[in-house]
């Protein structure tokens, strides 16, 4: 009998691409909202430069709400990228650049950490129960560990809190677990605060050193995603 299974049409989107273009759609759409609304209310680009100088003030006499922010916020959802450059920013200016890299990664680790031990913890009891309970997770060895570790961790657009509860529901150990994720996050976090510390400051060689810092960092992580998908996964 002839094969009469009908392929896909690769000119056609698929829905998923159509869901995340719509999901795009709707987050700018909000946030052109809250902008608007913003200026609408105050419509003075002296008061909001104002507001920023006085929040710096505020943090840089408080450094501790900020790594209390870094080392909590990035754990439930809030986008790391401005909290680094924010944190740049005003570290940089009171302690220095390199102290303020030193602290980042400190704190970022604390904050890999937790999210972890919560993630491999209750939640990943809360979700095999109750929303995974279908779905059957693989027992992965050490080695099949640190490559899909690697991968989530490599891949552009994932986010940060995502990444920790996938590799920590997943069972992961903590060792390979912190083998694989504190190089690669200390890259990014020294890469996002010299960018924003050297940008406020107007030291735009610096600036452009930490952009270029940050792409390379994407370049090869590009790079040893695609030899790791390249390579087999294996599971117990």
């Amino acid at each position: 009998m002839p094969n009469l299974t009908v392929m896909p049409d690769p000119n056609k989107p698929s829905k998923r691409l159509l869901r995340l273009l719509l999901l795009l759609g709707v987050s700018i759409a909000i946030g052109a909202a809250l902008l608007y609304a913003a200026w609408s209310a105050h419509p003075d680009i002296d008061y909001w430069l104002e507001l920023v100088h006085q929040i710096q003030a505020f943090l840089v006499a408080h450094p501790l709400l900020l790594i209390l922010a870094l080392a909590t916020l990035p754990g439930i959802g809030v986008p790391l990228t401005p909290v680094l450059l924010l944190f740049g920013i005003v570290m940089g200016s009171r302690f220095g650049m390199p102290a303020t890299c030193f602290i980042g990664m400190l704190t970022m680790a604390v904050c890999t950490t937790w999210t972890y031990l919560l993630a491999a913890g209750p939640l990943r009891g809360f979700l095999t129960k109750y929303i995974l309970k279908q779905w059957q997770l693989p027992e992965l060895s050490d080695q099949s560990a640190l490559r899909l570790g690697l991968i989530i961790r490599i891949t552009p657009g994932l986010p940060y809190a995502l990444q920790n509860i996938a590799l920590g529901v997943m069972g992961m150990r903590l060792k390979p677990y912190l083998m694989v994720s504190l190089p690669i996050q200390s890259l990014y976090t020294v890469a996002l605060i010299i960018t924003g510390g050297a940008l406020f400051e107007g030291q735009t060689g610096i600036a452009l050193f930490g952009v270029l810092l940050f792409i390379i960092i994407i370049l090869v992580a590009r790079m040893l995603r695609n030899r790791s998908k390249q390579t087999p996964t294996h599971v117990r």
